[in-house]
This record gives C-alpha cells, structure tokens and sequence, in this order.
C-alpha cells in the first residue's frame, strides 16, 4: 500500500471546480446564499465564473479563483443540490485538477454519498485513496486504495449516475461566456 496523501490536502496550483446539473441561474441562486452558512468572521471575497458546459447545457461549471478550506469546496459543492424541490440538481460533483508539475497526483474527485441517509457526507478519491468527508463535523476518514476509482463518480449505480466526462473540463479557453459572481467566505 501507498502512503496516504496528508490532511488537509495540498490543493497549490489545481484549478477547482464545482459542477451540478442545474439552470446556471439556479446555481448562482444557491452561491449567492452559501454566505449565510459560513461563519461571519474573517471572511475574505472570492470570484467564483460560472457557466453551461457547451459540450453538455444541462451542466454547470463553477470554477473557484482558488482552492477554499477544504470544507468549503466540499460543503458549497453539497449545496449546490438545492434545500427544496425544484432547486439545485441531484449530481453535485468537486473536481479539482492538478497542475503540469503534479499530474502524477491526479484529479480530486468527489461527491455525495448517497448511501448515507443524513445526506451529510461526500465520497472522494486523491491519489489512489479513497475517503469520506463528514459534514458539519468535518471529519475525513480514510478508507483505502482504489475503493472508488475514477469512473466511479461519473457512472455510479442508480440514481447517482452522472453521465459527466471529466475531459469536458480540458481546454477551457474555448469557454468564452462566463458569468463572475462573487460572495464572502471563510480564509
């Protein structure tokens, strides 16, 4: 077995994203109120750019000007699912993509665990390690090499199932209509 990569991650140089599969007007709904769950100190702004995926409209891609606390990119990701029907969408996923120099490490992939009937928990994998995040406690808990592999989070089983390819994130300067919206956070 490999040695688990350290918590809280390293995240220098990966360009973040959270996508959902809702409206982009839905999602910078949902952004616009993610404040409100953050503690009201020490906040500092950040400019997130939001758009539809041209390879696939139903899709919305935020992309974070830089890598939050790591509860952050996994809670703002959780509730991009919506708090009520008919807002947010069912297949929130955090993808975080390594820069050049550390390709070797690969994408951080992850999203909710639908098993768990709180709904308060998210799946991911990093460096062949799979594990789970509790939120609000947020407690990381390691549960192996490869226990989710990469396809895992694209075409789960059931419901779940995305139908998102990762390479739809490559190439983003051909994305010329993103839309900037900006909200306080914590450092």
């Amino acid at each position: 077995m490999s040695k688990q990569p350290d918590f809280p991650f390293d995240m220098t140089g990966y360009t973040c994203f959270s996508i959902i599969n809702c409206p982009v007007e839905q999602a910078i709904q949902l952004l616009k109120e993610y404040p409100g769950l953050c503690a009201a100190v020490d906040r500092i702004p950040f400019d997130f750019q939001i758009t539809a995926l041209p390879e696939k409209t139903t899709w919305t891609l935020l992309r974070w000007p830089r890598a939050g606390r790591f509860d952050d990119l996994m809670n703002l990701t959780m509730w991009l699912m919506g708090y009520r029907a008919g807002l947010g969408g069912e297949n929130p996923i955090f993808a975080a993509l390594p820069p050049a120099e550390r390709a070797a490490e690969g994408p951080l992939l992850a999203r909710p665990n639908y098993d768990n009937r709180f709904g308060d928990s998210m799946l991911g994998f990093w460096q062949n390690w799979s594990f789970e995040y509790t939120i609000p406690e947020e407690d990381l808990r390691w549960i192996g090499e490869d226990v989710f592999p990469q396809e895992y989070f694209f075409n789960g089983r059931g419901y779940s199932s995305t139908g998102f390819q990762l390479e739809w994130l490559k190439n983003l300067e051909r994305i010329t209509d993103w839309i900037e919206c900006s909200i306080e956070m914590e450092k």
